[in-house]
């Protein structure tokens, strides 16, 4: 099962770290594939858990107090015990103020806070807009590299559980390098590139000459 990253999640969504950070500790939203489990460990999060995030995300943006939030995702789970992560397959409506669910009967909608609808929280735009958000940021780029002259094809992708960036060399088997930014990983590529050429003796240790040509 693909999972996400707190990491990942900022600079693919926006979402603060501390944010997460505070729903999980506070059990508004906790990661269902692996919780923080102290120094050095991170959380993970299902794509139902990262459509909840946007859920909450957006709410929080139309002014939801994150009470009432919370209070309307206790009322769901009580009134939809089986739903396993309410937020993301419930659609909701909201005016800033209270929270209504959308349910299977047109003329019926359930207050979760109390009676008023203006604005909506589309589930099913959000989930679109997930997945393409998604393939976006993990789908593999592309770049030139130019070191000590020549011109080196560098594939580069993010890991989605920890954030990381990582380059391969296609020109030159096994070189490649990681960072935690792409414009760190062009650096730590580049230094790859050049310290494989020296071992290699195609050039000598004072050669430095590094430039980055996007495709």
């Amino acid at each position: 099962m693909d999972g996400y990253g707190s990491r990942f999640i900022t600079e693919t969504f926006g979402i603060p770290n501390s944010a997460l950070h505070y729903w999980d500790k506070t059990n508004l939203l906790k990661p269902s594939l692996r919780p923080a489990g102290g120094k050095g460990s991170s959380r993970l999060y299902s794509f139902r858990d990262l459509v909840q995030i946007l859920v909450v995300d957006r709410l929080r943006k139309l002014r939801l107090p994150l009470q009432r939030i919370r209070k309307c995702l206790v009322y769901l789970k009580k009134q939809f015990p089986h739903l396993e992560a309410p937020f993301a397959e419930v659609s909701l409506l909201t005016d800033g103020d209270t929270i209504f669910v959308l349910t299977d009967d047109p003329d019926t909608v359930l207050d979760t806070l109390r009676e008023q609808v203006v604005w909506s929280v589309p589930l099913g735009a959000i989930l679109r807009s997930v997945s393409a958000a998604l393939e976006a940021a993990t789908a593999p780029r592309t770049e030139k590299l130019q070191v000590a002259g020549r011109k080196f094809t560098v594939t580069m992708e993010q890991d989605p559980e920890d954030g990381w960036w990582v380059g391969l060399v296609k020109e030159l088997p096994g070189c490649g390098s990681q960072g935690g930014t792409l414009e760190e990983l062009r650096d730590m590529v580049k230094d790859a590139i050049h310290e494989y050429l020296i071992a290699r003796g195609d050039i000598a240790d004072d050669v430095q000459d590094t430039e980055a040509v996007a495709l």
